[in-house]
């Protein structure tokens, strides 16, 4: 069952102190692996290692189900609300000028040549493989912004490559001339 929300919403407080700490001992959470990997390398026993390798193995998520504890309630609706509001803001979908859709689709092509590049004229792409994998990347990256810079309308005729009775409408001819 879907249920509309009105767009906007009412501003939670600021959960304060408790979700900043909350928040640093989620953060923290992340590094007890790496930093009980470190710290295992200071101790000669292997007994010790292992101790020290499983008391930060462990911390790790009893840290992530603790810095939940903390966060509480309070701080789960200021973010649910800091979410729609960046939504609503910034990425809903707005119309867009004609100079960001040419400049969106120059992306959007662009980054398959230097992959067809590599596949098909190997001989004309550089040697290193590192090299490879960056502009693999790049490419990659620059066509997934591609799709942020065309804007919302976009996403909309991606879809419709998928439908199958999806019909293109042009706005500069009458309706009759795009059933013929």
């Amino acid at each position: 069952m879907f249920i509309h929300r009105p767009t906007e919403m009412k501003a939670p407080d600021n959960p304060g102190p408790r979700f900043y700490i909350g928040l640093v001992i989620f953060i923290c959470s992340f590094f007890m692996l790496p930093t009980g990997l470190v710290l295992r390398e200071f101790v000669s026993d292997s007994f010790w290692k292992l101790f020290v390798l499983g008391v930060f193995w462990i911390s790790a998520p009893l840290m992530k189900i603790g810095s939940i504890a903390i966060l509480g309630k309070a701080s789960y609706a200021w973010i649910n609300y800091q979410v729609h509001y960046f939504y609503h803001k910034v990425a809903k979908p707005h119309q867009i000028t004609p100079l960001r859709y040419n400049i969106g689709l120059v992306m959007f092509v662009l980054p398959f040549l230097p992959n067809y590049m590599i596949s098909f004229l190997p001989h004309l792409a550089p040697v290193s493989l590192t090299v490879h994998y960056t502009i693999i990347v790049t490419s990659d990256l620059v066509f997934l912004a591609s799709l942020f810079v065309l804007g919302g309308d976009f996403w909309d005729k991606l879809r419709a490559l998928f439908i199958y009775k999806a019909k293109a409408r042009f706005e500069d001819r009458p309706e009759k001339d795009v059933l013929q």
